[in-house]
Parts: C-alpha cells; structure tokens; sequence
C-alpha cells in the first residue's frame, strides 16, 4: 500500500470511529484533521467534504460484505456448520454498527445515502440467503420439506422489521445481542428438546384423527 493509500485509509477509518461516536453532523473536517495530525490540507486533497468522506467510507464497508460473503459462500473446502456460524459471526458484527448516533443521524440528515445502505442490505440479504439456505439443504443440515424462497422470506422479514434503529432503541440490549437472539430463535426455534418432542407428539395425534392442528 502506497504512503497516499495509507493516508487515505487513516482518514476513512478515524473518520469512521468519530461518526460513530458523535454522529455525522456533529463532527467537521478540521476535528477528522486535528484528530489524525495531519493538515486540513492533506484531507482535502483526498476528499472534497464530509459527505465525500461519508460516501467512501460506506463504498468501502459495501466492498468488504461483498468480497467477505462471496469468498466464504463460494469456499467449498469449509463445512457448513462451521460456514454457518461464520456467516452469523460477520454479519453480527455489522449489525452492531446500528447502535449510536450515527444512524440517527445518517437517516436524518442524509436519507438518500441511508436508502442506498438500505436497498443495498435488502438485495445482499436476499441473494447471500437464497445461497446459504441452498447450501444448507445440500448439505442435509436444513430441512428439504419447506421451499427455501419461503425460509427466505422468513428471515429477511424477521431481520428488516427487528434491526431497524427505531426497533433497537428501545430495546435494554445491543444491536448485536438482538442478532444474535434472533438467530437462535431462527436456526434453533424456542422449544427446548422436551418442548419439541411434545409439539411433534401432539401434531402427530391430531393428524391421525383428523384435527387440524391449530
């Protein structure tokens, strides 16, 4: 990596942890410059403004999803389990960047760029999904009997409607927590094993005479 890369990539990275921290209209280009110890020369010829800086960081983040999952759903040498749980560990990860003011503030001040990020996670979501459902079914770690466009949606939607700022803000727990729950639930459901066994039972007796189970 050459010297201006490296400068490039110090701006992009404090610039990152600052808004943050502090939310994007509270921090200037002169706080990014003083912050690093460079001149606010050396930023501006690397960026215009602050939008600029914000629109690179959020090109670099989108670059990092892509090259991640790509690389990791088309790695036939790992095991899905272990695949699997890197998926959630990465995404996990991401989703706790929504906490903080830099979200409120991205999706106030600057909504065309959080639509951008929004229709981006939302086609991503999509695709990476349909790809690892798929695998997973190959593999015979998830179920066959139930179209994979249905579990699809079942994620995606459980997803998009509970990692959202307004939903995380008034929750006592971390945007990464919430994650993290909310796929135990989606992988490993809420019955205990005797709770499993038990719903199975039932649905088995009614079947067999005929009831519908409710």
């Amino acid at each position: 990596m050459t010297n201006e890369k490296e400068i490039k990539q110090r701006i992009l990275n404090k610039a990152e942890e600052m808004f943050h921290i502090y939310g994007v209209s509270k921090v200037t280009m002169e706080e990014i410059a003083d912050n690093l110890g460079i001149s606010k020369k050396t930023l501006y010829k690397h960026f215009s403004n602050k939008e600029h800086v914000l629109k690179e960081m959020i090109d670099c983040s989108k670059c990092e999803v892509d090259a991640f999952i790509e690389t990791l759903l088309s790695d036939d040498s790992i095991e899905f389990i272990e695949k699997l749980q890197e998926f959630m560990r990465f995404v996990a990860k991401h989703t706790s960047r929504l906490d903080g003011p830099f979200v409120i503030d991205m999706m106030k001040n600057h909504p065309a760029i959080w639509r951008d990020i929004s229709e981006f996670k939302k086609k991503r979501t999509d695709q990476n999904l349909m790809r690892l459902i798929s695998q997973g079914v190959e593999s015979g770690i998830f179920r066959n009997d139930i179209h994979a466009e249905i579990m699809v949606l079942c994620y995606v939607g459980t997803i998009h409607n509970l990692i959202n700022p307004e939903v995380l803000a008034a929750l006592p727990i971390s945007a990464e927590q919430v994650f993290k729950d909310l796929l135990k639930i989606l992988f490993e459901g809420i019955f205990t094993p005797e709770g499993r066994n038990k719903y199975k039972t039932s649905i088995l007796v009614k079947e067999k005479y005929g009831e519908t189970p409710a």
